[in-house]
């Protein structure tokens, strides 16, 4: 069972990282939070804690209606448990969006103030994260060994999900045309080889090569669409480019240098029907911005109760990863002050 760390020197040196988890309390009694926050700070050195800003954010305007907002241990482990300090118009904006359970405005909102307090901060990067995850042990050092001076960075992606990475019906005319070009070379072969031997020639006749070629290749084919692509092509461990593809916003790391655009892109998509990471993707996609990820998945996606409230459920429950247990691979540290 996870346990929650004793409170820290909050002495910070210049921050390398600020961590902002933002949550919303739960309908049920299970407030997932509690082992979210227990995995990102379990098991850092003091290095790496003075070297993280770390920051959660009660998205609710009334933040009593949080639970965890009274439980002491709280304000022990943070530098700053952060609450709405916004104007009268935006706090009467928010209610709105609380009442009428315009989720999808709402999150654009809160994580636009999010990342614009972690800016504030004054750290290098910044990581948004959702209150249903858990982190992997060292998930500091891990997801940020691809930090680099970059200008077309926009995140580092904490959390995907293999259900995406399937079959695509957007590739059906490549997986078409491999499934031919493997016709035609084994026909190729199987005719150079009469050709070449009398022996083969008389084991091969045309009966034979057209049901090697046109039953049991295709059927081969379907076998290796049917196990799926992450069975026949599994991903390699290590940092990769996800320009396609990616699910969901449980996990980023931005770099300081993309936030204020990103709070303004935020903003302008207020009062437009798109979810965080579909921003982020569009926005990538017209400036040809980078997206990295790290395999296996950094952050696990937990818990059948979403934040969004009734309706969303089911696919909350169906949102894993499910290499989130494989054996990761050695990272350096890139934490300043000799952390080890």
């Amino acid at each position: 069972m996870l346990t929650l760390p004793a409170s820290f020197d909050k002495t910070l040196i210049e921050p390398f990282l600020c961590l902002g988890i933002a949550t919303v309390a739960r309908s049920s009694s299970q407030q997932y939070v509690r082992g979210t926050i227990s995995s990102l700070l379990e098991g850092l050195t003091p290095e790496e804690r003075k070297s993280i800003y770390s920051m959660p954010f009660v998205a609710h305007t009334n933040p009593d209606n949080h639970p965890i907002l009274r439980e002491p241990w709280l304000a022990h482990l943070f530098n700053q448990i952060l609450e709405y300090h916004v104007s009268e118009d935006d706090l009467a904006k928010l209610r709105c969006f609380e009442e009428g359970h315009h989720f999808r405005d709402k999150s654009m909102y809160d994580n636009g103030y999010l990342l614009e307090k972690c800016y504030n901060a004054g750290a290098s990067w910044v990581a948004v994260i959702e209150d249903d995850v858990l982190a992997r042990s060292g998930w500091a050092l891990r997801s940020l060994q691809t930090t680099s001076a970059n200008d077309r960075l926009l995140y580092i992606r904490m959390f995907y999900t293999e259900g995406l990475l399937g079959w695509n019906s957007e590739e059906w005319v490549g997986y078409l045309g491999w499934s031919f070009v493997s016709s035609l070379l084994l026909l190729s072969i199987l005719l150079a080889a009469r050709v070449k031997s009398k022996r083969i020639n008389r084991l091969l006749p045309n009966l034979n090569v057209a049901i090697l070629c046109f039953v049991c290749l295709p059927a081969f084919v379907s076998l290796y669409f049917m196990a799926g692509r992450i069975t026949m092509q599994p991903p390699v461990t290590g940092v990769h480019e996800m320009d396609r593809f990616g699910c969901c916003s449980q996990g980023f790391i931005f770099p300081r240098s993309m936030v204020p655009r990103l709070v303004e892109q935020t903003r302008k998509a207020m009062d437009e029907d798109y979810y965080v990471d579909m921003l982020l993707e569009r926005w990538a996609d017209a400036e040809n911005l980078g997206r990295f990820i790290l395999i296996p998945s950094i952050l696990q996606h937990v818990g059948r109760k979403s934040s969004r409230g009734w309706g969303y459920d089911e696919s909350a429950s169906t949102t894993w990863n499910f290499g989130f247990d494989d054996r990761p691979p050695s990272f350096s540290n890139p934490f300043p002050s000799g952390a080890e």
